[in-house]
């Protein structure tokens, strides 16, 4: 089953690429758009997504310390977040050196992927709740399905955060039996669940979750309503922040590495749905992963010089 799964997912990936492939051999729009592309904010989008990456390497930090109380320096961590950052640039791959390096640090493969899923439960919650407070303010008259989108948007949020709850209490039922106590999955799953609920209860890591949280929503929205409008800058600022929230909402859910090609369709059939083209909403999705992307690779050769130089010196204490 599981070799199946891996196949599927390389089905998937190589069909993304050739679509794309085609797709772009095909299309002159794209080609059009890249050029007429404003470049004067690159150096502002490069700026901010540089501080976007670090706010997630100390969102990863603060959990390692406050609920693995694992002892590693902040320089250390960086330097192999920073790497990590870099190594994305092939799907999976900084992942698993991430998780390679905190196997030192007495991290088993388990609690590491179980931080991600956490990560995600708590984004995903967290997004879905401040869209629901900000769409108040950003749309009159924005529906979805003929429902009011701030209603629908916190629904959501209460949905997704109290589903692992309820499924918790399910497993917790689950594991008195002498059948699933005996049983490896379950084991694990049940590790998972604690972790979960270990992070509700501290109350200093959700300050720290909040505030980091916070810090990137609102450089990430700086960053797309840049970009958006370097692109095309006759799109308002309700279609912006709509752009800004159905990326956001698009790359949780992970269906392949990094969402790969999945986030530029995507974002795609959501321009399309604004009445803008298609191509459109792919370009601002590779421009996107382009800042990232260079901004990533910039910090990590840049850490990476300073670590070394500072460590012949004994500055940092490794």
């Amino acid at each position: 089953m599981d070799k199946l799964k891996k196949l599927i997912k390389i089905l998937l990936v190589f069909m993304c690429i050739f679509f794309t492939y085609k797709y772009f051999n095909d299309n002159q729009k794209i080609a059009k758009l890249i050029y007429n592309i404003n470049y004067n904010k690159i150096l502002i989008l490069i700026t901010l997504a540089i501080t976007m990456v670090f706010l997630y390497a100390y969102l990863m930090l603060s959990i390692l310390r406050k609920l693995y109380d694992i002892n590693i320096s902040t320089n250390k961590w960086l330097l192999i977040y920073f790497n990590s950052q870099f190594f994305n640039s092939i799907p999976l791959l900084g992942i698993f050196y991430r998780a390679n390096q905190l196997k030192k640090y007495n991290l088993n493969y388990d609690k590491f992927f179980g931080i991600y899923i956490m990560i995600n439960w708590f984004w995903l919650f967290l997004c879905l709740f401040f869209f629901g407070i900000e769409s108040i303010f950003v749309f009159d008259t924005v529906s979805f399905f003929n429902g009011n989108i701030t209603i629908i948007l916190l629904s959501l949020s209460l949905i997704f955060f109290s589903l692992p709850l309820i499924f918790a209490k399910a497993v917790k039922f689950l594991m008195k039996k002498d059948f699933f106590k005996k049983k490896l999955f379950f084991i694990r799953l049940e590790k998972l669940i604690d972790l979960f609920l270990s992070a509700l209860k501290n109350k200093n890591f959700l300050k720290n979750l909040l505030v980091i949280f916070l810090g990137i929503h609102i450089i990430e929205f700086f960053i797309i309503t840049q970009l958006v409008t370097s692109i095309n800058n006759s799109v308002t600022f309700d279609q912006s922040y709509l752009l800004f929230m159905g990326n956001t909402i698009i790359d949780t859910f992970n269906v392949i590495p990094q969402n790969l090609i999945v986030s530029e369709i995507g974002m795609g059939i959501l321009t399309d749905k604004m009445n803008y083209d298609f191509e459109f909403g792919i370009i601002i999705k590779l421009y996107l992963r382009f800042i990232v992307f260079f901004s990533s690779v910039f910090l990590a050769i840049l850490y990476n010089i300073i670590y070394l130089l500072f460590n012949k010196k004994k500055f940092f204490n490794v």
